[in-house]
């Protein structure tokens, strides 16, 4: 961060709440603060149908659609506030309260996409064995791993703005501002960090779903292969996943080069990797929710009758409700 230095407008006469600097680096644009907010209030009220509706009941719902639906509405507090900026640019609060409210809101959405692995896997019969760990100790890691970096985020971002308030107004401040930003950049290094590993989980998961494996103990397994919406939901999933790594990842090569480096400078890369990847990621599951792959409450898991219970030589491979009309007990046999 150091060596980097402001090449923007100055403002020669600042008011009280004002800094001698745009901190942005240029001032925000009209367009996209407008098209932000729209946008994220168009997903937030779908959102908010598939919190409330009664169709669709499946597990988890309310927690998954919960937490996108907070993200959205801090990511529109956030671009309102990068709109107020647009007409005072100068304005510290306005600045502290978009960069707080947008960094922090996908930290909620990582733990919504943890959350629809575990539901997956729960949710059709042999889904579990497509991971290479329990559907819990996926959310137990990865949201604790995620709490992590919200809390270091959060510290982090709250710190970047009251130490740049403190340094334009040329008051002391118990922490620099590159301090701050080294900080907010752990946060995200974690949050990169942790995401790629459940990637990977991902992608293991997805393979095995593509694939049969032989012996009699492997239905379970074999049956997770056999569902279409399973494998269709995965790859929502993946997806949904990719794009909030882009943008994390984006995030940390910005705080990486600090405040007025070539990132953080430009409009142009915060509209095409922070905007675009969260408002796509956002729609993407307010179209595809999970109620549209996962059973209803009370069917997860599929249904026990269509299970091979029969291992007679007349009978093998034959399902409990098939080899009932032929008079094979499964006891018997």
């Amino acid at each position: 961060m150091s060596g980097i230095t402001y090449k923007g407008p100055i403002n020669p006469n600042p008011k009280d709440d004002e800094a001698g600097i745009i901190i942005y680096g240029y001032v925000p644009s009209l367009a996209l603060g407008i098209i932000g907010i729209i946008t994220f209030v168009l997903v937030a009220a779908g959102h908010a149908f598939w919190f409330l509706s009664p169709k669709g009941r499946v597990r988890g719902r309310r927690w998954f659609h919960g937490l996108l639906f907070i993200g959205a509405l801090m990511e529109i507090g956030g671009y309102a506030a990068r709109l107020a900026s647009h007409k005072r640019p100068f304005v510290i609060s306005s600045f502290i309260a978009q960069y707080f409210l947008i960094v922090v809101a996908p930290v909620l959405f990582s733990a919504a996409i943890y959350l629809s692995l575990s539901l997956a896997a729960r949710g059709f019969e042999g889904g579990e064995r497509l991971l290479v760990i329990r559907p819990k100790m996926v959310l137990a890691f990865f949201v604790s791993a995620d709490v992590i970096c919200t809390v270091i985020q959060v510290v982090g971002a709250a710190l970047i703005g009251s130490s740049e308030s403190a340094q334009v107004r040329g008051k002391p401040s118990s922490i620099t501002p590159e301090q701050a930003n080294d900080i907010l950049l752990a946060g995200l290094a974690v949050q990169c960090f942790s995401f790629t590993c459940f990637l990977l989980i991902l992608l293991v998961a997805i393979y095995r779903s593509s694939r049969r494996t032989a012996g009699s103990n492997s239905y379970a397994f074999n049956s997770a292969s056999h569902h279409p919406k399973l494998r269709s939901f995965l790859w929502v999933i993946l997806a949904t996943g990719l794009l909030i790594l882009l943008r994390t990842t984006f995030r940390l090569a910005e705080t990486g080069q600090g405040f007025f480096g070539f990132a953080s400078t430009h409009e142009s890369l915060f509209g095409t990797l922070e905007y675009l990847p969260v408002i796509l990621a956002l729609a993407i599951w307010a179209i595809f929710p999970p109620a549209r792959f996962l059973p209803p409450l009370g069917q997860e898991g599929g249904n026990v009758q269509d299970r091979p219970s029969v291992s007679s030589e007349s009978g093998r491979g034959l399902t409990e409700k098939q080899a009932r009309p032929l008079g094979l007990d499964r006891e018997r046999v």
